[in-house]
């Protein structure tokens, strides 16, 4: 079974991204603008945002990093059985 972290990218990924536009589909994931979708405030971010997060530098260091470790929390917990 997918990960929920592989999920949301996936959904996101299908969602928002563009070969012929500009960025990865990371950076247009991040981009992404519809705040009423559910997934928007766990979107997938580029790696420099989540470095510029946990150096306190970005307006939204503070979501961000509660979301970080909540994933660091959930990979280290033991996997269910099914």
């Amino acid at each position: 079974m997918a990960s929920l972290k592989k999920c949301i990218e996936a959904k996101c990924k299908d969602c928002t991204y563009d070969q012929e536009a500009p960025g990865t589909w990371r950076e247009q994931t991040e981009a992404c603008t519809v705040q009423k979708c559910p997934l928007w405030s766990v979107r997938p971010m580029t790696v420099a945002t989540i470095n510029l997060v946990r150096k306190g530098k970005s307006d939204d260091a503070a979501d961000v990093l509660a979301l970080l470790e909540d994933e660091v929390e959930d990979e280290d917990a033991p996997a269910a059985v099914a």
